[in-house]
């Protein structure tokens, strides 16, 4: 059976392989209820603890709505791996902060992560990786 290729059918493919590959080495970190959207939320909160985060910040970031980001956190905080603490300046406001039990989640990830990405590469030379993410770059500003 002949099939026409599409580029953007070949990324989303590859995506897809991708994921499952990460998943595949991953193991569930809390069972099944631990989401894709919670380990973007702690990885992203591990990355900038140098900086005050309040859920405005994670709901611009991921461009998801309050009650998205209120519901994720509240499960972040009851798992343990978040902290929601009070500033003295509003008592609205709630600064997020990891835990070390997602700091330590969070660096296991980065190395499955890098485990998967030695293994994507594989065979590949750095002049067909920067030719791969210079074409990359180019898809991406012609959809914006």
């Amino acid at each position: 059976m002949r099939q026409e290729h599409h580029v953007g059918y070949e990324i989303k493919g590859l995506a897809n392989l991708l994921r499952r590959k990460v998943l595949e080495t991953a193991g569930e970190p809390e069972g099944d209820d631990f989401t894709e959207m919670q380990a973007k939320i702690l990885g992203f909160l591990c990355h900038n603890q140098d900086q005050e985060v309040y859920q405005k910040d994670i709901e611009e970031a991921f461009y998801i709505r309050r009650s998205t980001a209120s519901r994720l956190l509240k499960r972040l905080e009851a798992d343990g791996f978040i902290l929601r603490q009070s500033v003295s300046w509003d008592a609205r406001l709630k600064r997020v902060t990891t835990t070390p039990k997602a700091e330590a989640l969070h660096q296991e990830i980065m190395e499955r992560i890098a485990s998967v990405e030695r293994t994507l590469t594989r065979d590949i030379s750095q002049q067909e990786l920067d030719q791969f993410l210079a074409t990359v770059e180019k898809l991406k500003r012609n959809l914006m």
